[in-house]
């Protein structure tokens, strides 16, 4: 683990995340992504898979730029919807051991919407 707290940090292609038609859902969904599992003394090459599907319910809240400032954390335009669900699955697999989560394990909490910042930010 870096000194920062992250870990299995990894690109994964554009099409592994998924949008649904409405746009009030969204699978991201990656099989066999090589990573280093860094125990303390270790680096040891694994690969994970993983799939989590996240649905908007109820109405939007608009958020705008509180600060002109590129580097103020309010500067940013979003559409959040109230209420929103997680569910997934992940497993992964490193010389001589496995594991892997209850098949659509559910969050207890989510968000989901769409956000604009930095140069981005219009």
């Amino acid at each position: 683990m870096a000194p920062s707290g992250l870990f299995w940090t990894v690109r994964v292609p554009n099409t592994a995340l998924h949008i649904g038609a409405g746009g009030t859902t969204a699978t991201l969904s990656a099989t066999n992504v090589q990573v280093i599992d860094s125990p303390p003394g270790s680096m040891t090459p694994a690969r994970v898979s993983f799939s989590v599907t996240w649905t908007a319910h109820g109405t939007t809240r608009h958020y705008e730029p509180g600060s002109p400032d590129p580097t103020d954390p309010t500067n940013f335009r979003a559409t959040f919807y109230q209420q929103a669900t997680a569910t997934g699955s992940f497993s992964g697999q490193e010389s001589g051991f496995t594991f892997s989560s209850d098949p659509g394990g559910a969050s207890t909490f989510a968000e989901f919407g769409k956000e604009s910042n930095g140069s981005f930010l219009v």
